[in-house]
């Protein structure tokens, strides 16, 4: 199930272990800031992935379900929230 289409702004609210797996030179999410999905995939432990405008990482070796393929890395789709239009900071805090 797709939450999330590309153009949608997010704000990214959970860096738990976030960066633990991977090559060590990723660029990452920093949480608070709002950004674009650019895609949404499905990541290396089959779970729904974003893609996003802000972030492009290099296309390289990942682990897809059994197979290796050169893939940039995405960003679990449950590390965001959706950006309501209209919505303050403090309001969108207190969700």
């Amino acid at each position: 199930m797709t939450y999330y289409n590309p153009g949608d702004p997010v704000v990214f609210v959970d860096d738990t272990n976030l960066g633990t797996l991977g090559y060590g030179d990723e660029v990452y999410p920093k949480i608070g800031q709002t950004y674009t999905v650019r895609d949404v995939v499905i990541d290396h432990f089959g779970v729904e992935g974003l893609l996003l405008q802000e972030i492009r990482n290099d296309r390289l070796p990942y682990r897809v379900g059994a197979e290796i393929v050169d893939t940039e890395k995405s960003f679990a789709s449950w590390r965001f929230k959706p950006v309501v239009r209209g919505e303050s900071k403090k309001e969108m805090e207190a969700v």
